[in-house]
């Protein structure tokens, strides 16, 4: 009885150990099928890519551009240079001063092209943006200039510059009889506090200083009063500097409490319903509908156009802000808005406005503090509380001491009033539809004047889409600025059009972007439809080049490749020009990497088919094309004197058989196929070997072996470099 008990014990244990063993192998391949890649594979190549620049030829050929191309990118980048030394020598003087010791400045350099580019960027540009004054959307830079603003200052300004002067102005005046007075309140903090409670349709609210600080604030608070730790956030979304929501780039430490999952996917869904116990809360920035799974737009990653995808999604983004809102509703798992860069800019009601949809909580920063800077977290009470009341020692530390700054405060309210004024709607949907018009006109005028560029926006917030494969779309910033437009440190990423841009200013900025467009078509940084399969061919090359920064080649190594390449291209340019002569080879070469395969089963066949591919080659040579004796002497390979000669001692083995054997009828002769072929390979060998040998005499084992490579690899080269245009790389 005892024993069978301890069975029974042990059958309940094993059963229970299954289902969770089980449970746990079920939501692991569940959340493999929602989860995010790209972060986590960032994250490993980040500490394997190492730097590496173009030299200054590689520079102006990394898409495979000819020799006259790269000469006139040469011209045009230094034209391009010598503008801006010209045009902004004080701001230029101003930028070196500072650089070494503005680091804020050295990272947005830094991440403004690809790094291949940088070096050489950094060398002939300096790009710093010192301005002093400004007025509706245009800058005056320290040199007197004025340019086009379509920067936003980050996103702050939606309203116009004129209005935030006059809101910071007002707010200051309100509140300057208290001054720098913090922790006390002013007044005016409870108007604001109505005021945002009311728009978020929320029950409380915490000021913070940043709209990082305040996202910081709230996935503590959801973390705190959940008692479950792990985030979920969308691929692509940016939340601020912070780490603990940074899974891919930018994050050092571990991510363990912060799952990356893809956004608009039903897997996802399924995810937050089956691990609804862990998680504290879904973090989502609406303006992912605007590239939906994809980075913020950046000119640092641009190196082919596919880099950038984005589209007006919002349809049926809020169709799946929709479903998301029912699927965390129904797992009580915590639905929290960051509308740090959305917040008051889709419309007065933010997001949740624009896209009909209330969360459990909401951030906002940026322009509701009338042009000052402010984080805000608004969220219902029970998310809200920063301390347990059954455990008075349990906190969620959550404060800072100029949450709520007087002079911040009136200038938020100044805002908020602004916002709750019965026009202020009518003016945003007057913005809205005017950034939609300029969109149109633009790419009716940049598809007029056939240039591979097109803009995209969601309300007012745009970017720069290039509909043709190119490793320059990133210098468009470049010839946009020369035109006297001012962007962010994300270039032509993410740019803004505010209240301030009249027809007018629009009309002048399409005329910009085409100019600039225009120039750098001009500028050769595009390459033409004569060149066939051009997006395949710089993939390609950006994978070996990042092949090439994972791998650690020893520089032996990488010298050894290089002169065997060296001594192919000197190959084909010496004897490899005569076009029925290059079908030859593709024949011929074909044939051999399939004889390299055959010849370790069927020896007899792969020589014969070998020899009679062999014959082919060599009439190529001999007959269609010049011998050109003394250019191949020079490769430390056999010219075509030597080759025929060669080539004649295999016609004398099956005549040297056949009489030998002295029986001429066809079944006699099928046996001394096997015996040829034998014979046939080791005069191969003998030939291979004799060559290699004198070479090591005398030029040196390097060189004898560069040449045995070389043979050895010429017919897969040679398919590569003699193949029809639709095949060969650009």
């Amino acid at each position: 009885m005892p024993n069978r008990l301890l069975w029974v014990v042990l059958g309940l244990c094993l059963v229970a150990a299954s289902v969770v063993v089980g449970r746990r192998l079920v939501n692991w391949l569940s959340t493999w099928r929602a989860r995010a890649l790209t972060p986590a594979l960032l994250r490993i190549l980040s500490r394997w890519v190492r730097t590496h620049s173009y030299s200054d030829a590689q520079f102006f050929r990394a898409d495979g551009a000819g020799e006259s191309l790269a000469e006139r990118r040469r011209t045009g980048i230094e034209r391009l240079a010598a503008f801006f030394r010209g045009r902004y020598p004080e701001s230029t003087a101003w930028g070196a001063r500072l650089r070494e010791s503005f680091s804020d400045l050295r990272f947005t350099d830094a991440n403004r092209v690809p790094f291949p580019f940088a070096r050489y960027m950094h060398e002939h540009f300096n790009l710093a943006a010192v301005v002093t004054a400004s007025d509706g959307p245009r800058l005056q830079h320290l040199d007197g200039h004025w340019t086009i603003d379509v920067s936003g200052s980050y996103g702050v300004n939606v309203a116009g510059v004129a209005r935030y002067k006059e809101w910071m102005a007002r707010g200051l005046e309100r509140t300057q009889d208290l001054g720098l007075v913090l922790g006390p309140l002013h007044p005016v903090v409870a108007d604001n506090i109505t005021r945002l409670k009311e728009i978020s349709k929320l029950d409380e609210v915490s000021f913070h200083m940043s709209g990082t600080e305040a996202v910081m604030a709230a996935v503590r608070l959801a973390r705190f009063n959940t008692g479950r730790k792990l985030i979920v956030c969308f691929a692509g979304a940016y939340h601020g500097w912070w780490d603990g929501v940074q899974p891919g780039l930018g994050s050092e430490r571990p991510i363990d409490d912060c799952l990356t999952l893809k956004d608009l996917n039903l897997a996802s869904l399924d995810v937050i319903r089956r691990r609804a116990g862990e998680i504290a809360g879904v973090l989502v920035n609406p303006v992912q509908s605007f590239h939906p799974n994809a980075p913020p737009p950046n000119d640092a990653v641009l190196l082919t156009s596919g880099a950038r995808k984005t589209g007006d999604a919002s349809a049926a983004y809020a169709a799946w802000l929709r479903r998301l809102r029912d699927v965390c509703h129904e797992a009580g798992v915590p639905l929290i808005f960051d509308e740090v860069y959305t917040g008051f800019r889709l419309a007065p009601g933010g997001a949740q406005e624009y896209f009909g949809v209330r969360a459990d909580m909401v951030v906002y920063g940026k322009t509701v503090a009338g042009g000052m800077p402010i984080g805000v977290v608004c969220g219902s009470k029970h998310l809200m509380r920063r301390f347990d009341p059954e455990h008075p020692m349990r906190v969620a530390y959550v404060v800072g001491t100029f949450s709520a700054h007087p002079a911040v405060m009136g200038a938020m309210n100044e805002f908020l009033c602004w916002l709750e004024d019965p026009a202020t709607p009518a003016l945003y949907d007057e913005m809205n539809e005017r950034c939609a018009q300029w969109a149109r006109a633009t790419n009716t005028g940049l598809a007029a004047a056939a240039l591979p560029v097109r803009v995209v926006h969601l309300a007012t917030v745009w970017t720069v889409l290039f509909v043709e494969p190119g490793q320059y779309n990133w210098l468009l910033q470049y010839y946009l600025r020369a035109e006297g437009v001012t962007l962010s440190w994300v270039g032509t990423g993410r740019c803004l059009g505010t209240m301030d841009f009249t027809e007018k200013d629009y009309d002048a900025l399409a005329a910009k972007l085409v100019a600039a467009a225009r120039a750098m078509r001009d500028g050769g940084w595009w390459l033409g439809v004569e060149h066939a399969r051009k997006e395949r061919t710089m993939r390609l090359r950006l994978v070996r080049e990042m092949l090439a920064n994972l791998i650690l080649v020893p520089r032996p190594v990488r010298s050894f490749y290089a002169e065997v390449m060296r001594r192919k291209k000197d190959d084909h340019v010496a004897s490899h020009s005569d076009t029925v002569n290059q079908i030859f080879h593709i024949i011929s070469s074909s044939v051999f990497l399939g004889c390299y395969v055959l010849a370790f089963w069927d020896l007899t066949t792969a020589m014969w088919a070998g020899l009679a591919a062999l014959f082919l080659r060599q009439i190529g040579h001999a007959v269609l094309e010049p011998p050109c004796h003394d250019k191949e002497a020079t490769l430390l390979g056999y010219n075509t004197r030597n080759k025929t000669l060669i080539l004649g001692a295999y016609l004398v083995i099956p005549i040297v058989n056949v009489v030998g054997s002295g029986a001429y009828t066809l079944d006699a002769l099928r046996p001394l196929a096997a015996t040829v072929a034998y014979e046939w390979f080791l005069w191969t060998a003998t030939v291979v070997a004799g060559r290699v040998a004198y070479l090591v005499w005398a030029h040196g084992p390097r060189l004898a072996l560069v040449w045995l490579v070389k043979l050895v690899s010429d017919p897969l080269t040679d398919v590569i470099a003699y193949s029809p245009r639709f095949l060969r790389p650009a």
